[in-house]
């Protein structure tokens, strides 16, 4: 049987796998302990749909979105390769984080589908993604089937 070939990452890859690991480690711990309305600062300012469309369309440059890019994939390693919950929130929490220590704007989203809420399949009825710079950084995946509920920026 041949050995597995691992592929080998640039120590910046690895430093921000770190840095993701512990902020969602710690984003886990606050949406534990902490009542989402604490949660609040963190979040940022709600805003109305049109500031959201300003705000997420930021500028496109090519280092912004390889940084962007490169955010996204270290957020995913660390939920596949962390023992506690890792779900939509939490990531959105550590990418808000990430995000934030950049200056870099962004608009966290919260969402409920009725549909899945009805079926009484509560665990998806809710979902939270983050776009910055008109790129989904985290739960881009199905957040079209979400009806918009909240949306906060820093």
């Amino acid at each position: 049987m041949p050995a597995k070939i691992r592929k080998k990452y640039s120590f910046k890859e690895y430093a921000m796998f770190t840095e993701a690991w512990f902020l969602m480690a710690f984003s886990r711990i606050l949406t534990f302990f902490i009542p989402f309305r604490l949660l609040l600062p963190i979040l940022g300012k709600p805003i109305s749909d049109e500031e959201a469309s300003e705000t997420a369309a930021g500028p496109d440059d090519e280092a912004s979105k390889d940084f962007l890019v490169a955010v996204q994939r270290s957020i995913l390693r660390a939920a596949r390769r962390s023992p506690w919950r890792t779900k939509c929130f939490e990531q959105a929490l550590t990418a808000r984080m990430m995000l934030k220590r950049k200056k870099l704007k962004s608009v966290i989203y919260f969402g409920v589908n009725k549909n899945l809420f009805n079926e009484q399949k509560k665990d998806r009825a809710a979902h939270a993604w983050i776009i910055c710079s008109g790129f989904t950084v985290t739960g881009g995946r199905n957040n079209k089937m979400f009806t918009v509920v909240g949306r906060f920026s820093v």
